[in-house]
């Protein structure tokens, strides 16, 4: 399994933000996201074998796994990984572009799918495997990066125009303010959590955190 790093965090995003996590990014990603703070992932990495990481799992206190890329579900052996993980008695934040198909995912609830939607300044949002919203469960989420009026247009369309059962955050893209979203979800009465990036907020805009 190709891995970019592992290293010990909070969660910085989502509805899990917050919480102690072992992070294991996974190298490659198919999608070219404009304002991608993780290109670093788009080559390079270490193969490392599940038995490896397995013992990285055991050995950390967390009780959350966050796995991250890249984008994950590229790599063959996330499915099996994501078994052992749980089936040792973890919890596996998995995060995802939404772009490949969640099915072998959604088995467990000790799996919690963070699945992006991705909106217009992203240079991505044609990409979205469709057929992945019915799969979602009330312990997923749905998350829609917002840098401009036009991401924040795009993401409410796209909550009143489908049907899932999942919670929906937005989030700022790094850099953007947030006031200006929370008085348009105030006004707009959306029933979303809008939330930073944590992490960056605390460490600042760097690797390993």
């Amino acid at each position: 399994m190709l891995i970019t790093e592992i290293f010990h965090s909070i969660q910085g995003e989502g509805t899990l933000m917050g919480l102690p996590m072992l992070f294991i990014r996974t190298n490659r990603c198919n999608l070219r996201c404009k304002w991608c703070d993780s290109t670093y992932t788009f080559s390079g990495g270490t193969d490392i074998t599940i038995d490896e990481l397995m013992r990285t799992v055991e050995a950390s206190s967390e009780k959350w796994i966050c796995l991250t890329g890249g984008e994950p579900l590229l790599q063959r052996e996330s499915p099996e990984l994501v078994n052992r993980i749980t089936g040792s008695g973890r919890s596996v934040l998995l995060e995802t572009s939404g772009s490949l198909p969640i099915d072998p995912y959604v088995h467990s609830k000790s799996i919690t799918i963070d699945m992006d939607v991705k909106t217009p300044s992203s240079g991505e949002e044609k990409n979205l495997h469709r057929q992945n919203l019915k799969l979602l469960r009330k312990n997923d989420y749905l998350k829609f990066v917002i840098a401009d009026m036009i991401d924040y247009e795009y993401a409410r369309r796209f909550i009143s125009e489908n049907e899932f059962s999942c919670e929906v955050v937005f989030q700022p893209a790094w850099g953007t303010e947030m006031r200006w979203i929370a008085d348009s979800v105030l006004n707009d009465r959306l029933d979303v959590r809008i939330l930073p990036q944590l992490h960056k907020l605390i460490w600042g805009e760097i690797r390993g955190v």
